[in-house]
């Protein structure tokens, strides 16, 4: 209920107008993700777990990790305040890229709920998760509260653009994308997770000394995952 509550928060402050480069709207957020990340293991350390819970998680990332990163596209994309920094002389046909991230959401957290019904567990997740993209533009309104330069002005249109295309295409693709979660269980995952954790910090440590930055490596970091996963998904 956390998660779902702050997902709703993002959604209520993006479609009033409120500033969402302020630091509030990343903060409650980044509190919703948490909770998404931490309410399974409480769960079962309380001896709770059970169906209900994973329809009420999936339908609370459907919010925090569909539904919230729409509104906030959506924003970025009308609201002049943002459009004139990032999105100008962007055609208006680009205001309907967000829906795809709804639609995108929906159909892989649905599609995760009856892999789980049929009792699939693994060390990969079909296709990209839903909360990454939330990650994504979680990491993205705060990245542009702090532009200084002409140059992170271009990157961030570029990432923005790369955001709203390809993420809703690796929600839905059937690809394997491997987990960050059970440790130990084969070597070869274990490999693959640690190179992507060398890389994320490598870029953390790069757009931190380039752009002073370093919430900019959010989105850079889910684009590098999604990416990274693809190529070395298993046959």
């Amino acid at each position: 209920m956390g998660n779902l509550l702050g997902g709703s928060f993002v959604c209520w402050m993006a479609a009033s107008g409120y500033d969402l480069s302020s630091g509030t709207v990343a903060i409650v957020w980044l509190g919703a993700m948490i909770c998404d990340l931490f309410d399974g293991l409480i769960a079962r350390q309380l001896g709770v777990d059970g169906p209900m819970g994973v329809q009420l998680d999936s339908l609370s990332d459907l919010v925090t990790g569909g539904l919230a990163p729409a509104f906030v596209a959506y924003r970025l994309i009308s609201d002049s305040d943002y459009s004139t920094v990032v999105f100008s002389e962007i055609s208006p046909l680009v205001r309907i890229l967000p829906w795809a991230i709804v639609v995108a959401a929906a159909y892989r957290l649905a599609r995760h709920n009856v892999s789980m019904a049929n009792g699939a567990k693994s060390n990969y997740f079909e296709g990209l998760p839903a909360p990454a993209t939330g990650i994504f533009w979680m990491g993205m309104i705060v990245w542009i509260g702090g532009i200084k330069t002409p140059q992170e002005m271009c990157a961030i249109l570029i990432v923005a653009g790369m955001g709203l295309l390809l993420l809703p295409v690796f929600m839905v693709i059937k690809r394997k994308f491997f987990t960050l979660k059970e440790w130990g269980d084969d070597p070869v995952i274990d490999k693959t997770r640690m190179i992507f954790i060398a890389l994320s910090v490598s870029v953390a440590a790069v757009v931190a000394i380039a752009w002073h930055n370093v919430f900019a490596a959010a989105p850079l970091c889910v684009l590098l995952y999604s990416c990274f996963a693809f190529l070395l998904a298993p046959k």
